[in-house]
């Protein structure tokens, strides 16, 4: 069992970067480092050991986040490694929210690429402490000093070179670390470093970074810059609490280099990682809710003797060994054979052990302290961004939030007798990653499954495919149309049926009017006199909501309608309450065709990030789109922007592949339901056509 750790001694990084710059492979050189594993794996050999998945060792690349822990020194360092394709976000923004900094990976030959472009807004905008780790120093044609230009051009970074390179490409050989002014290179096997003096070439440069490493310093600290610009010099111990200072603001970005695959430069970044990460915030404070009231706000403070609480921010699902909870502890310390409240769920769960792990192999570990991740196991309801806490102390903590999905397909199993099998399937996926969803929409009367992009789909379609011997197919998602009216007007219809013995009859008069965008349906009873018994009502107004589930123009739900029921007769034999629900939805029909009615289309609130240059063409892709621009933001010093509007559903189904071609992959985009809007002339006829057509098909299946 693992020596227990206090949150002092904790430091939680999460890798990101872009595709192939080395994110999974520094982890292992990382846990090489720290003495956890024997071997570095290789993607190629499906021997990385966060990519442990069938599906990742396939195709040579991360699809979930994995992590592992390293003791180095008197410090734990949990490692959470996240995929690089922007299809996979959702496991980069949950390892964003529980860590404490990230390791951005650049590639030494590439530079900055699209998708560390995208994951360092967030990180920038979220103000996240930031390492930069330039990999792959022993690669043709490897840069360092071109790197760190584009890292400082491309994302505004203010970074802090905090090691140079000795030699480049093939003879690059160790690095010199600009804080002890020593040359460091491996030793043996690798595990250990040699550390020496600076090569001769390398004196005046080395002495440059430490000159401008101190004056950044010196910023850290308002006591430091005075004494700095009294012509002071600074101790060692002053420049460390200086740097740490301004990382844990997130006001600078050190700069480490090396080779992940050889474990060069590794053993400076674990150093880093210890002396200027900032461990877990004492006291930090976190609003949640009540779990019964979620207008009630209930304040968790991060303090080691507080009641227990913990977010999920990970679930994996193995097909033998059950679930597996990753956890963040906000508040308190869990100790095994803990009885826990999953307040999302409102559900008790029992946790017996408690892990940490490497890869998919779990260590046992005596407790959880506040601020530390670890591991639960076979809890029977929990799923990420559920929270967990004592049941003396409630409370819900809304952390982790994900974005929403942006890609759909809607699917079908040509064999009726694996739609069981195929909604269990989908279950436990949307359990593991909640930015998959997978729901039957009534409207459409398609099972849809969304995401954040077409890659993601389709891997989690082909391996359903190939693991459960299930054929599914897809195609583009219906369109949730309604329909409404646009004035007012009056109807009056008689159900009358005679044919032996006891008849029908129901005669009702109503009038009708448009209500606001969202206001639904509203009835109004209006009869005086006994005109209509009571007992008859409820079947008007029976009649007038089935009624709303076809419109006239094509059989689309009907909303946003008021109807008052204000005259009608009856028979004192053959009335019934069915006779006055027949006459009321016959009436609405009449009704609406003379209200002018209307077709509905849903709009989205879209907003799309991109870098300045490519703004211009997103405002004109939007407005072709028969969109409507709400505002613009960013762009200043030719960063980033945001361009957000209001877009139709039916224009967005496949912006996630256009958006990729219009912006060489370099923009991102979030979308959620805003309202309905009308439509008239070609587009409504077509889809009136369309709509049609559709339900003669179905009718002659």
């Amino acid at each position: 069992m693992l020596k227990e750790y206090q949150t002092g001694q904790i430091r939680n990084v999460v890798i990101v970067g872009h595709s192939s710059t080395g994110k999974s492979t520094l982890l292992d050189a990382m846990l090489y480092a720290g003495g956890k594993i024997d071997k570095i794996g290789n993607p190629q050999d499906g021997t990385l050991t966060s990519d442990f998945d069938e599906e990742e060792k396939k195709r040579h690349m991360s699809i979930k986040s994995g992590m592992g822990f390293v003791e180095f020194e008197d410090v734990k360092i949990n490692i959470i490694d996240t995929p690089g394709l922007a299809d996979f976000v959702g496991e980069v923004r949950a390892g964003l929210q529980v860590a404490e900094a990230a390791i951005i990976l650049v590639d030494s030959s590439e530079g900055v690429q699209i998708e560390t472009e995208k994951v360092y807004r967030y990180i920038s905008e979220n103000k996240i402490p930031s390492i930069f780790f330039i990999n792959k120093m022993d690669k043709e044609r490897a840069d360092y000093f071109s790197a760190l230009q584009n890292i400082k051009a491309k994302l505004n970074a203010n970074t802090m070179p905090l090691a140079i390179p000795i030699g480049e490409s093939n003879s690059f050989s160790g690095l010199v670390d600009i804080l002890k002014m020593k040359a460091v290179t491996l030793k043996g096997d690798g595990k250990d470093v040699q550390v020496s003096a600076i090569p001769d070439n390398l004196t005046d440069t080395a002495e440059e970074y430490k000159m401008m490493m101190t004056e950044l310093s010196a910023e850290g600290d308002d006591a430091l810059i005075e004494k700095f610009l009294d012509g002071g010099a600074l101790t060692d111990d002053e420049v460390l609490k200086g740097i740490r200072s301004l990382l844990c603001q997130a006001k600078v970005a050190p700069v480490v280099c090396g080779s992940a695959i050889k474990a060069t430069g590794v053993k400076t970044l674990l150093e880093i990682i210890k002396n200027f990460v900032p461990a877990p915030a004492i006291g930090q404070q976190f609003k949640g809710h009540n779990p019964n009231d979620a207008s009630k706000e209930v304040v968790v403070e991060s303090l080691p003797d507080k009641y227990f609480s913990a977010i999920v921010w990970k679930t994996n699902i193995d097909q033998y060994a059950g679930r597996f909870n990753y956890m963040k502890v906000i508040s308190g310390q869990l100790l095994p054979d803990s009885e826990l409240l999953n307040t999302t769920k409102n559900a008790r769960e029992r946790v017996s052990k408690l892990y940490t792990i490497i890869g998919n192999k779990q260590y046992d570990i005596p407790n959880l302290s506040c601020g530390d991740i670890g591991i639960v196991v076979k809890l029977e309801k929990t799923s990420t961004g559920d929270t967990l806490c004592d049941p003396k102390h409630s409370v819900v903590l809304p952390i982790i939030k994900l974005p929403h999905p942006v890609f759909s397909y809607a699917i079908e199993t040509p064999n009726k007798a694996d739609e069981d099998k195929v909604s269990q399937v989908f279950h436990k996926i949307t359990d593991e990653n909640p930015t998959i969803n997978f729901s039957f929409n009534a409207e459409t009367k398609e099972t849809v499954l969304a995401g954040m992009g077409e890659m993601q789909l389709d891997i989690i379609l082909k391996s359903i495919a190939e693991k459960n011997k299930i054929e599914i197919k897809t195609r583009v998602p219906r369109i949730a149309y309604k329909e409404t009216i646009t004035k007012k007007a009056e109807s009056q219809y008689k159900h009358k049926k005679q044919s032996g013995g006891h008849g029908q009859y129901g005669e009702v008069y109503i009038r009708v009017a448009p209500l606001k965008r969202g206001q639904g349906f509203e009835f109004k009873d209006s009869i005086v006199g006994g005109v209509i018994p009571r007992q008859y009502i409820p079947g008007v107004e029976k009649g007038l909501r089935e009624g709303l589930d076809e419109g006239v123009l094509a059989k689309f739900p009907l909303v946003d309608i008021w109807v008052e029921l204000y005259y009608g007769s009856y028979h004192d034999v053959d009335s019934s309450e069915m006779s006055f629900k027949i006459a009321g939805r016959n009436a609405l029909k009449l009704a609406v065709e003379a209200a002018g009615p209307q077709l509905l289309e849903p709009i989205m609130e879209v907003t799309v990030y991109v870098d300045k240059e490519f703004t211009g063409d997103i405002l004109n892709d939007i407005t072709s789109r028969r969109g409507r621009v709400l505002g613009m933001g960013g762009g200043e010093d030719g960063g980033s922007s945001s361009v957000k509007a209001n877009v139709p559903l039916a224009e967005m189904l496949k912006y996630s592949i256009d958006l990729r071609s219009i912006t060489s992959g370099k923009g991102s985009f979030e979308m959620k339901f805003s309202h309905y809007d009308p439509i008239s002339g070609k587009i409504a006829e077509k889809v009136i056509e369309e709509r049609l057509k559709h339900l003669e098909e179905e009718a002659n299946k």
